[in-house]
């Protein structure tokens, strides 16, 4: 009895210190977890930080490039009388301002010595440029410190930020020079820049609470999404507002910002998007960028606990459980030790403990074997399906196409065997562009007939589109010879007719009709691809396709973004939005010319541009 009552107390005793070590462990772990999730966060954050940074850059450049496309169109000059110039550019200007989504009101001209000439207002409601009273444009000239700097130095694209009433402005510069090459004013655009955020960063979204700012060399606040932070010094003027906040983070945080060009650290803040900010504990990433005579901080915030929310959780449950199991074991001890004279009892005590502890290895152990079979299923069902479902569209779209043959005189049968022959070709050509991102290929490129090549590749897949539907070519024959891909031909031609098969058939009351036109290029096309291309300036000959169709057209506010990855206004059984991606990543691959022509309720016409080898 003596012997049994040692070995349970052996076993009791071993237990404890088991919970007690996996208490120990489950804390470490989640110490190490905690530190890994943090440090992929902040890589997170950081690389968003980059992405961010360069469109900030890029955009701005934009801007300067659209107020030197209007100074070279204006045709400026001091001694114009302003009401003049707005008369025979008011369309050039509208243009202008129209483009600028509300980022900036107002536009004037200045002389070389800083004097203001004159200045235009656009009214956004109204759509209407007017000429504006110069004493309202000096604020814009007096906050401006680098004003004086672009003076000396004209060929600087904008100057640095500054603020008026709380609201921060930037004020893009752009000279213009007389006949002689001598200056004869500026040219200047201040730039909302909180309209600027609103456009371009306000829907920034990360998995968890978080926001972008940026910040000047000051550290002032001149672009965040609550806009009372916009002109607060990030310390000194929020302690005015709130003065019972902690400090010494962001104290330690503005130190390193000034001292590091890029980085990111954990920190406590407070979330001042709140009408009480409440004090939380952050993740963030930095970079510092110039954007002209500007230089700002480009900083992006994250809620920490937010992101550690699950391993939080999961370690509070483990430790719960790991207490109320060593709880259990405690009570079991005092019951064994009660009742130890009965040698059954107590073995069967051990046996029922040991075969929990076995069950629950054996749980853990089957947990871990799923998730790793998951895993692996989920790898083999990425890699694989698409060749799958090759396999099984392959019969789908040869017999759909024999029976439309076998039953060409049954209209009712014929449309839905048409119904069936379209969707598996939609999910062959998803199976097609899903491997040409995923998967590098070989390539092959040979110099090939660029008619015949074209040719063949509209025939090829004029046999797959409805015959309801008049596909006409006008190729006209041995312009030349290219060097490409025949799949990437291939592929463009297919997602062009697509694209204008699918733009037709909502034609109720007329027949839908696709144009293919092969002709050489016109001057102008050539002087545009040679000018952007120093590469093609020994090429003496370019040749157009074009595919047409006489569908709906394509609004005009959504002309850029149908070029963009999954972008698309179809049903998810009509559409992936990757065709029109991959045409232009096949145009970008071989540096061709592409042009969209439409107007909404008049068609689309896609021009593509190809330098060829003219016929000996």
């Amino acid at each position: 009895m003596k012997r049994t009552t040692r070995i349970v107390n052996i076993m009791i005793t071993a237990m404890i210190l088991f919970i007690v070590v996996s208490v120990f462990f489950a804390i470490r772990g989640f110490s190490v977890i905690r530190k890994t999730t943090t440090a992929s966060g902040q890589d997170f954050l950081l690389q968003s930080t980059e992405y961010v940074g360069k469109v900030i850059q890029l955009s701005m450049k934009n801007r300067h490039q659209s107020l030197n496309y209007l100074a070279i169109d204006g045709n400026l000059k001091n001694s114009d009388a302003p009401a003049t110039y707005l008369k025979t550019s008011q369309s050039s200007l509208t243009t202008f301002f129209d483009s600028l989504n509300d980022e900036a009101d107002a536009l004037f001209y200045v002389a070389p010595d800083g004097t203001p000439l004159y200045a235009f207002h656009w009214n956004s409601e109204k759509k209407q440029v007017s000429i504006a009273d110069i004493q309202s444009i000096r604020p814009f000239i007096n906050h401006d410190l680098s004003l004086k700097q672009l003076l000396d130095n004209p060929t600087t694209q904008n100057g640095d930020s500054y603020f008026i009433d709380k609201k921060s402005y930037i004020n893009f510069y752009k000279e213009i020079r007389t006949v002689t090459g001598s200056i004869d004013g500026y040219l200047i655009l201040p730039l909302n820049l909180e309209a600027f955020y609103k456009n371009f960063l306000q829907d920034f979204e990360l998995d968890y609470k978080g926001y972008p700012m940026i910040k000047d060399r000051s550290m002032t606040v001149i672009m965040h999404p609550v806009t009372k932070q916009v002109g607060l010094d990030i310390i000194s003027d929020r302690e005015k507002l709130y003065p019972n906040f902690d400090y010494s983070d962001l104290k330690r945080l503005e130190k390193y910002q000034l001292n590091h060009s890029s980085g990111k650290l954990t920190y406590k803040s407070y979330w001042w998007d709140e009408d009480i900010p409440s004090e939380v504990l952050k993740i963030s990433a930095f970079e510092w960028i110039d954007v002209g005579l500007a230089h700002w901080v480009v900083a992006i915030n994250a809620d920490y606990n937010e992101r550690n929310d699950a391993i939080i959780n999961f370690v509070i449950v483990l430790s719960f459980l790991l207490v109320l199991l060593l709880l259990l074991i405690i009570i079991c001890s005092l019951f064994i030790h009660n009742f130890r004279k009965k040698e059954t009892i107590e073995e069967e005590n051990r046996r029922l403990i040991e075969k929990q502890k076995q069950q629950k290895v054996q749980h853990q152990l089957e947990l871990e074997l799923y998730q790793r079979n998951k895993m692996e299923t989920v790898g083999l069902l990425t890699t694989s399906i698409v060749h799958d479902m090759n396999n099984f569209l392959t019969p789908i779209i040869g017999n759909t196409q024999l029976l439309l043959e076998e039953y060409a005189d049954n209209p009712v049968l014929e449309a839905d065997l048409e119904e069936i022959l379209h969707s598996a070709q939609r999910g062959k050509q998803l199976s097609s562009n899903v491997l040409r991102f995923s998967k590098t290929q070989d390539s092959v490129q040979e110099w090939m007939d660029i008619s015949a090549a074209i040719g063949v590749a509209t025939h090829l897949i004029g046999e797959i589109i409805p015959k309801k539907v008049q596909l006409t070519l006008s190729i006209q024959e041995n312009l030349g010879t290219t060097k490409l891909e025949e799949i990437d031909l291939q592929n463009l031609i297919y997602n062009l007719i697509t694209n204008a098969y699918q733009a037709t058939k909502d034609n109720n009351d007329k027949r839908q009709k696709i144009q293919v036109t092969v002709r050489p290029a016109s001057k102008e096309i050539t002087d545009i691809l040679k000018k952007d291309n120093h590469r093609m300036n020994h090429i003496d000959a370019f040749v157009t396709l074009e595919i047409s169709d006489n569908g709906s057209g394509i609004p005009t506010k959504l002309q850029e973004k149908i070029f963009e990855p999954f972008f698309t206004t179809k049903t998810a059984d009509e559409g992936t939005g990757l065709g029109l991606f991959a045409v232009t990543s096949i145009v970008a691959k071989y540096g061709w010319h592409l042009v969209l022509d439409s107007e909404e309720g008049h068609g689309a016409s896609f021009l593509i541009t190809f330098p060829v080898r003219s016929p000996k």
